[in-house]
């Protein structure tokens, strides 16, 4: 029996990086509060009740929580604590409260279709009803739930709400603007529709760095895969008949856990770059593993592939052999000293064998041989380039 109920919250603040802010909050809440469901895109909007020269972000999240709805408000207002917030008083904002800047606040909007005013809380929001940029954000994510109070839904609260529903604008880009791409004005940028973006290749083709600069740069969630923890890499180099099979089902697993709880809380941030997807798996066990454990292993692999996020824009690096083993000798892992160039040949024709079965506008494919995106700001800029027109196509293909 579940015994969990839905609730609404909205997040707010205007004060340092609101979006590295959001993204640390809806993390400590599906880790403390609940499982989040689904999440608004982030809006800005004036401040509400007083002035500041700060635009404020909001987004609405409904999560799915075991906890009753005042543990649920000790735990949002010690996630806020965690965060830097300051708070004055237990009781949620009311007639009378005093309005100021805030780094964090997360407010409870409706638990279930429960009705509570105390000293503590009150529940529904009270304001909520009178307020645009908390009624926008609902709007997208349960315009149909009603006001057990009014007997409205959240729609028809924002057809009649008093306040400036056309200050209240989407946020297009992570860090609080565009997704620019180099220079302020002769650049295109990742258009908003890119909301998940996989940049992949063969060992040692740089997809790490690369996704890690790019995420940085646009203020994206960068998810990074955890293959270092893999106890079995170290001894699948030495006989790679023996470990290959515990080694790609490890790998899976993890990659299957970091899918479904990194990618799927992540994926309400407005932008994620990830350094690898899970079809790398099937990739790898194409030329690791005997036929009969790829059979077990490919069926294995359609389940999970059923139930995890896909990338909107699946990008992939190509390196000549050459240059791959030279990067591998730099970066000096000892359980890659003695890499085989025709294993690296085997799994590059995997990746491109994968990248055929992709719709084109969803996939690109930069060639990186003469490049160095790591230390030359100009292959940096041209791969940028590409991406972001690739990112335009995949947009427009939808």
């Amino acid at each position: 029996m579940d015994d969990t109920q839905t609730a609404y919250l909205l997040l707010g603040g205007n004060l340092g990086d609101c979006v590295e802010t959001f993204d640390a909050a809806r993390r400590e809440i599906g880790q403390r509060a609940g499982r989040i469901v689904q999440a608004s895109p982030l809006f800005t909007s004036p401040a509400w009740g007083f002035e500041s020269g700060n635009l404020f972000y909001n987004q609405a999240l409904e999560i799915r929580t075991g906890l009753d709805p005042y543990a649920l408000l000790r735990t949002i207002l010690g996630i806020e604590k965690d965060l830097g917030r300051v708070r004055s008083s237990l009781r949620t904002a009311g007639e009378g409260k005093r309005y100021a800047s805030r780094i964090i606040d997360i407010d409870i909007l409706f638990y279930g279709r429960a009705v509570i005013c105390d000293s503590v809380l009150e529940v529904p929001h009270p304001l909520f009803p009178r307020r645009a940029f908390a009624l926008v954000p609902m709007a997208r994510i349960a315009p149909d739930l009603v006001h057990p109070q009014l007997n409205r839904t959240v729609r028809q609260l924002l057809e009649q709400c008093p306040d400036a529903v056309q200050d209240v604008h989407p946020c297009e880009d992570p860090a609080g603007g565009r997704r620019r791409v180099c220079g302020p004005e002769d650049e295109p940028v990742f258009p908003e529709g890119i909301r998940f973006m996989a940049i992949e290749g063969n060992i040692g083709a740089g997809k790490t760095s690369l996704s890690r600069r790019i995420a940085r740069q646009f203020g994206a969630k960068w998810v990074t895969e955890s293959f270092e923890e893999n106890i079995f890499l170290p001894k699948f180099y030495k006989s790679k008949e023996r470990y290959a099979f515990p080694l790609e089902l490890t790998f899976l697993a993890e990659r299957y856990r970091q899918a479904k709880e990194d990618f799927v809380q992540e994926l309400f941030s407005p932008f994620i770059v990830s350094d690898f997807s899970i079809s790398k798996s099937l990739i790898f066990a194409q030329n690791t593993l005997q036929e009969d454990e790829y059979s077990l292993f490919s069926r294995l692999y359609k389940i999970i592939l059923t139930t995890v996020p896909q990338p909107d824009l699946y990008v992939y690096l190509h390196s000549d052999v050459d240059r791959l083993m030279k990067n591998i000798r730099h970066r000096g892992r000892a359980y890659e000293n003695d890499m085989d160039p025709a294993y690296l040949r085997l799994i590059e024709n995997g990746y491109l064998d994968y990248m055929r079965t992709l719709p084109p506008a969803r996939s690109l494919v930069i060639e990186t041989t003469d490049m160095d995106f790591v230390n030359n700001e100009e292959d940096y800029r041209d791969i940028l380039r590409q991406i972001a027109l690739a990112a335009r196509h995949a947009v427009e293909d939808v």
